[in-house]
C-alpha cells in the first residue's frame, strides 16, 4: 500500500518544529492560539501550551491523574462561553500562524 498524504482544504501543511501560545485576554479568557516556528517571547496575559516531558533523557514531566484533571479543567475555563457550543469540527478560537514568533 502506498503512504497516503493526508491534506485538509484551506490548511497549508507548514514542516518543522513549532510552538504553541494561548493568548489571554486581562480576565484570562483565551483569545486566541498563536503558532510559530520559533520561540515565541510569551507576554503576561500568553499561556505556553508545549511543556517539557523529557530533558538530556531524564523524565521532568510526570503529573498524576488528579493534577491532569486539574490543568484541564483549567484550560477549559479559559475558554470563551461560545466554545463549549459549538458544533464538531469547527474551531473554539482562532489559531494564528506566526512564522516568525513575532506579535500578531
Amino acid at each position: 500500500m502506498e503512504p497516503v498524504a493526508k491534506r485538509s482544504v484551506g490548511k497549508p501543511g507548514r514542516g518543522g518544529r513549532k510552538w504553541a501560545m494561548r493568548h489571554r485576554d486581562q480576565q484570562g479568557t483565551a483569545l486566541s492560539e498563536r503558532v510559530s516556528l520559533s520561540p515565541p517571547e510569551p507576554g503576561p496575559l500568553d499561556r505556553e501550551l508545549l511543556v517539557p516531558l523529557v530533558e538530556d533523557g531524564e523524565v521532568v514531566g510526570r503529573a498524576g491523574a488528579e493534577e491532569a484533571r486539574a490543568q484541564h479543567r483549567a484550560a477549559l475555563a479559559e475558554l470563551p462561553p461560545y466554545a463549549l457550543q459549538l458544533s464538531r469540527g469547527y474551531p473554539a478560537i482562532p489559531t494564528v500562524f506566526d512564522p516568525n514568533g513575532d506579535e500578531v
